[in-house]
C-alpha cells in the first residue's frame, strides 16, 4: 500500500495543530481516526463507556476495535457523561462526544480517568472550535479525532491529535495499511455535496430544498431497523474490512485516502470556518437567552457551538415551522444507541435522560439563528425528568 502521510499534510494539520499543541495525523475521516485511536491505545476486550446520545459511528468504531461498548450516565442538561454517577468497575477506557459542541465535564472527566489509569479518548467531531477556560477540547485526552465535515462543511476529512508523538507514529502507519487508493471520479462527487448542501440550505424555499437534499443522497434520512443491531452483533470479530458496512453509513469514503482534489477543498473550507467564527458566536449569544435552550449555553455564549440545542415539548412542529422558514434541522441522533443496539451495549444507569433528551432536542445551526428566532421564540420547554439520587 502506497503511503499517503507527507509534507501535503501540513496544511490540513496546521489549524488543529496550533490550536491543541499536539502532533496529528489526517485521515479520510473521524470516524476511522477514532477506531485508531482505540486499536493504538486500548486492549481489545476493554469495556469502553460513551453517551448513548451519539452518532452510531462511534459505536460502530469501538465494536470494530474489539470493544465493549457500556452506556454512561448522563446529564439532562447536554447529554453527555456525568462524572459524578460513572461506575468505574472494569472500565478500561471513555469516549466523552462534546455533542454540538458542548464540552461538558470534561475536565472533571479527564481526572478521573488520569487518576484511575483510563484512556479518555475525545470526539470532537462537533467541536472544530470549542475551548473551555481557554484550553481547546481535543487537549484533555490521549486522542481526539476532529471531523472536517461539520464545522468546515468539507464533506470529507478527519483529523487526529494525540498526547504522544510516538502514538501518533503508530497511528499513521496503520492509517496507511487501512486505506484504499483514491479515485478522481470519487472525488469530484465528494466536493460537489457539499457545494450542493449549501445551497440547497440557501433557499429560502426549505421544503423542496430538503427534498432534493435526500434525493441526491446529501442527508440521509435515519432508519430504525432492529436486523441491524443483530448483524452487527453477529460480526464479532475481524479486520476492520468486516466493518465496512458499518463505519461506511452516510460516508461510503470513510477509510478512502484523499487526492489532491478533496485536500485543497478542506484546506480551504477550513479557512471558511475560521473566518464564520464571529459569525456563529453571535448565532449563539442569540440564542443563548431564549428559556428552551439547553442551561450550559449560557455559559458558553462566546464559543462557535455547532449547533445550539434547545429542549422543547413539540419538536416536530418546531422542526416543521423551522422549514417554512428555509430553516433546516440537522444532527438528530436518534433513539439513543441501546434503544438501536441493545445486543452490543451494555445499559446505562440514566435510559430515562437519554430517552427525554433525543425526544425533546431540537439542535439549531447559529448561523441561521436570526432567520430561526421568531418560530423559536414561541417555544415551550418540557418537564424535565427526574433524576435519580447517585448511590
Amino acid at each position: 500500500m502506497p503511503k499517503y502521510q507527507g509534507k501535503r499534510d501540513d496544511v490540513l494539520l496546521a489549524p488543529l495543530v496550533r490550536r491543541t499543541g499536539r502532533p496529528a495525523v489526517y485521515l479520510p475521516s473521524a470516524r476511522l481516526g477514532l477506531y485508531l485511536a482505540f486499536r493504538a491505545l486500548v486492549e481489545p476486550g476493554q469495556r469502553v463507556l460513551m453517551s448513548p446520545v451519539n452518532c452510531e459511528t462511534v459505536l460502530f468504531a469501538a465494536v470494530a476495535a474489539g470493544l465493549r461498548p457500556v452506556m454512561a450516565p448522563l446529564s439532562p442538561d447536554d447529554a453527555t457523561i456525568d462524572a459524578a454517577r460513572v461506575g468505574w468497575s472494569g472500565i478500561g477506557a471513555v469516549v466523552a462526544t462534546h455533542m454540538y459542541g458542548l464540552p461538558g465535564q470534561i475536565a472533571r472527566l479527564a481526572a478521573e480517568c488520569t487518576a484511575r489509569g483510563v484512556v479518555l479518548v475525545e470526539d470532537c467531531a462537533h467541536a472544530f472550535l470549542t475551548s473551555v477556560d481557554g484550553r481547546h477540547v481535543g487537549t484533555f485526552g490521549a486522542a481526539a479525532s476532529f471531523s472536517l465535515s461539520k464545522h468546515p462543511r468539507a464533506g470529507a476529512g478527519g483529523v487526529l491529535v494525540l498526547r504522544e508523538e510516538a502514538a501518533a507514529e503508530r497511528v499513521a502507519a496503520m492509517r496507511d495499511d487501512l486505506l484504499l487508493p483514491p479515485a478522481a471520479g470519487g472525488e469530484l462527487r465528494a466536493v460537489a455535496g457539499p457545494l450542493l448542501r449549501d445551497a440547497v440550505y440557501a433557499l429560502r424555499l426549505s421544503t423542496p430544498a430538503w427534498r432534493l437534499a435526500r434525493a441526491l443522497g446529501i442527508e440521509a434520512a435515519y432508519v430504525s431497523d432492529d436486523s441491524r443491531a443483530r448483524d452487527l452483533a453477529a460480526v464479532t470479530a475481524g479486520e476492520l474490512p468486516a466493518f465496512d458496512r458499518w463505519l461506511s453509513v452516510g460516508s461510503g469514503g470513510y477509510r478512502t485516502a484523499h487526492g489532491g482534489v478533496l485536500r485543497r477543498f478542506a484546506a480551504a473550507r477550513q479557512r471558511t470556518a475560521e473566518r464564520e467564527r464571529e459569525r456563529r458566536v453571535r448565532g449563539v449569544r442569540l440564542l443563548a437567552g431564549l428559556p428552551v435552550t439547553a442551561p450550559p449555553v449560557r455559559e458558553l455564549s462566546d464559543q462557535p457551538l455547532f449547533r445550539v440545542p434547545l429542549l422543547v415539548e413539540e419538536r416536530d412542529a418546531a422542526i416543521a415551522a423551522l422549514e417554512r422558514r428555509g430553516v433546516i434541522t440537522t444532527a438528530l441522533y436518534m433513539p439513543p444507541l441501546d434503544e438501536d443496539f441493545g445486543p452490543v451495549t451494555e445499559p446505562g444507569p440514566t435510559p430515562e435522560i437519554a430517552a427525554w433528551w433525543t425526544r425533546h432536542v431540537l439542535p439549531v445551526d447559529p448561523l441561521q439563528a436570526a432567520r430561526a428566532l421568531p418560530v423559536l421564540r414561541t417555544l415551550t420547554s418540557p418537564v424535565r425528568p427526574s433524576v435519580r439520587t447517585a448511590d
